[in-house]
């Protein structure tokens, strides 16, 4: 074996992949890489082994196909392994060693198009606008206090506001500001039980899933102590059991003079859990909630808008930005649907967003908005 020979053939893999990608593009540890490099016998037959079955590969695949393979082991290099690699495009681990090996015995030229349309697709992604990252405008802010007093006081909180304007934007804000003492769940049409609903803490408290719910509570209160707090995004698709035992789990510590606050947030179907006629049974919940802000998209400011889109502030394009409030304040539309509108027309144009690009595509897509309003910005602008 020539240690110098083989020493100087990984010097070209450190200098394309980095010292610490170099080992992830091996599929060898740092560790059996030095081995292999001060010369152990069956690491260096390992090492040389892939650099002989790498450089066979760039050599026999067309030119095209090993520009798709160095994006390959880049991508290799990005996720820490062959196998995330080949997860993420859609792929067997087998698959992806072969290609790299030039041993594949499939359809490889279907293998290099199909990777090929996933970087095209990759790119194009990257070149989406990102937006802006939370901002305080009045309802993430108003959400984000009310989660604020919750977790401080403890008991229960209910947060109820129409889709889309920002609720899970100020839940997911909050969590990454209070991470240790923070737990968020969503609650979907599939797991509102009150069994999924623990266990789903359960998992986030490393507390292996259980079948009994009584044993589960009792190991989910053990887990959790003074000072946390517990968020159930998508509150509406709760039933009324697993609102309880959450309710029940705040008590618990508030008759131990503790706080464990939980908070439920939700759209507007999650108020038809507190109607006259169940109020006997829900509340409960419903007494031990302070604030219960009720927020709709018609509260949303054009002032928000600004602060959610500040290039067309910077741009000076008024008529946009009145055109995009106009459609979040529309129940059903949201904020949501704004920033949506605003990625499509940023995209097509590569940043030149007008007011004829969002009314067209506001057209097309069937928004609420009135047509006078779109024809008075228009007469605006011209």
């Amino acid at each position: 074996m020539n240690l110098s020979a083989l020493n100087e053939r990984y010097n070209a893999i450190i200098t394309e992949f980095g010292l610490d990608g170099a080992p992830k593009v091996a599929g060898m540890l740092p560790k059996d890489i030095e081995a292999a490099l001060a010369g152990d016998e069956k690491q260096s037959e390992k090492l040389q082994s892939f650099l002989d079955s790498r450089a066979y590969a760039y050599s026999t695949y067309p030119e095209e196909y090993g520009e798709l393979l160095l994006r390959l082991e880049r991508l290799i290099v990005e996720t820490g392994s062959a196998g995330s690699a080949a997860k993420l495009i859609g792929e067997s681990g087998s698959t992806v060693s072969d290609i790299r090996k030039c041993k594949y015995r499939g359809n490889v030229p279907k293998f290099f198009e199909s990777l090929k349309s996933y970087f095209k697709t990759k790119e194009e992604k990257k070149k989406e606008y990102r937006g802006v990252k939370y901002v305080p405008t009045s309802i993430s802010e108003m959400v984000f206090h009310t989660i604020r007093n919750c977790h401080v006081m403890g008991d229960c909180e209910i947060i109820v506001g129409d889709s889309g304007i920002g609720k899970t934007r100020a839940v997911n804000q909050y969590a990454s500001m209070y991470p240790s003492d923070t737990i968020v769940v969503t609650a979907s049409s599939g797991n509102g039980n009150a069994l999924s609903m623990l266990n789903e803490i359960g998992a986030q408290l490393g507390i292996p899933e259980m079948r009994r719910i009584d044993k589960l509570e009792k190991a989910v209160i053990s887990r959790l102590h003074d000072g946390m707090l517990i968020i159930i995004d998508e509150a509406q698709h709760l039933r009324f059991r697993a609102a309880d035992e959450l309710r029940q789990i705040a008590d618990h510590f508030t008759d131990n003079d503790e706080t464990v606050g939980v908070c439920f947030v939700g759209n507007p179907a999650f108020m038809k859990m507190f109607s006259d006629a169940k109020l006997d049974l829900t509340g409960q919940i419903w007494n031990r909630s302070n604030l219960r802000p009720y927020l709709r998209s018609s509260d949303i400011t054009l002032d928000d808008i600004k602060l959610m889109f500040p290039e067309l502030v910077k741009a000076n394009k008024t008529p946009e930005l009145i055109f995009l409030h106009e459609i979040a304040k529309v129940n059903g539309e949201g904020m949501r649907r704004a920033v949506k509108f605003y990625k499509l027309e940023y995209g097509k144009t590569e940043g030149n967003v007008t007011l004829e690009g969002l009314a067209e595509l506001a057209q097309s897509g069937g928004t609420k908005i009135s047509s006078n309003v779109i024809k008075r910005l228009r007469e605006e602008v011209a």
